[in-house]
């Protein structure tokens, strides 16, 4: 009988000592297998967060005005750094062609546009890095006015630009803040420019632009709409899809109440046939367009 017995519990011993491993391994692996699905669920909530339409998008545009002697602005719309930045550019910037130079100005003249935008990407691309690309949309004076809406204004103030005697030639010295609505702009930028010259004489066009931009956000998604309401009276590379998108980060840009609306000055230097970017006016421009 206690052989019997003693047989038992040896053999018990035994089993356990076999099971006993097992049971450790199988609870080892339960737990792992429940670790893992717990960081699957976890990365399917976070791959559900929705990104906002146009919160990752920038956006790099050559804003054209049509006239007899074309003026130029660029606009990069950033998503990611809740900004829009205006820069005019002088319609006599050198930009390298084919057969040599021409500038901007005489490139749209003959070329249009859309090959403006092109040369003034190839001569800023510097070594193998291929910037991104460039649209443009070209309007007359008349057309981007009805883009904004004629009704819109601005109270612009003109000190930021003129220096007292030029405010006095004016007739702005007394009251250097003026209000400026979207139909008189065409003739308040060209007062502002005929008391300036060089670069400076360009920023009158990125300020007042800026500034509509700054008091008016609504403008933000209102002139995407007002391109494709007028898409018979505009020139553009731009797809219905390219519009579609570029509203989005339009519309993400409005909505950010730290959103920056502000403009650069590209400084140029005289040069023959025309003018060239100085070496800050350079990088000026390759940042807004990288």
């Amino acid at each position: 009988m206690r052989s019997r017995a003693g047989f038992f519990w040896h053999s018990l011993w035994l089993t356990l000592l076999l099971l006993l491993p097992l049971i450790a391994v199988v609870a080892f692996l339960a737990r792992q297998r429940q670790a893992q699905q717990e960081l699957r669920q976890a990365a399917a909530s976070q791959s559900q967060l929705q990104i906002e339409p146009g919160a990752q998008s920038v956006w790099r545009m050559l804003l054209v005005v049509q006239q007899e002697e074309p003026a130029f602005v660029l606009v990069r719309a950033d998503g990611p750094a809740h900004s829009v930045t205006f820069c005019a550019l002088p319609g006599q910037l050198l930009v390298n062609a084919p057969a040599g130079t021409t500038t901007l100005a005489a490139c749209t003249l003959s070329a249009g546009a859309g090959r403006a935008a092109q040369l003034l990407t190839a001569t800023l691309a510097t070594g193998e890095t291929a910037l991104p690309p460039l649209y443009y949309l070209a309007a007359t004076p008349s057309c981007w006015v009805d883009c904004v809406g004629s009704g819109t204004a601005v109270r612009f103030d003109t000190s930021s630009l003129l220096q007292p005697a030029a405010r006095l030639a004016l007739g702005y010295g007394s009251e250097a803040v003026q209000s400026v609505s979207a139909t008189d702009t065409v003739e308040f930028i060209a007062a502002l420019q005929s008391q300036l010259t060089g670069s400076a004489a360009g920023n009158a066009r990125a300020a007042v632009w800026a500034a509509f931009v700054r008091q008016n956000p609504d403008l933000l998604t209102a002139v995407p709409e007002a391109w494709r309401r007028y898409s018979a009276r505009t020139l553009t590379d731009l797809t219905a899809q390219d519009l579609l998108r570029a509203g989005e980060t339009a519309a993400f840009l409005q909505s950010q109440p730290a959103l920056t609306v502000d403009y650069l000055t590209a400084a140029v230097t005289d040069a023959p046939d025309g003018v060239a970017l100085t070496e800050d006016g350079m990088q000026i421009v390759q940042t807004l367009l990288r």
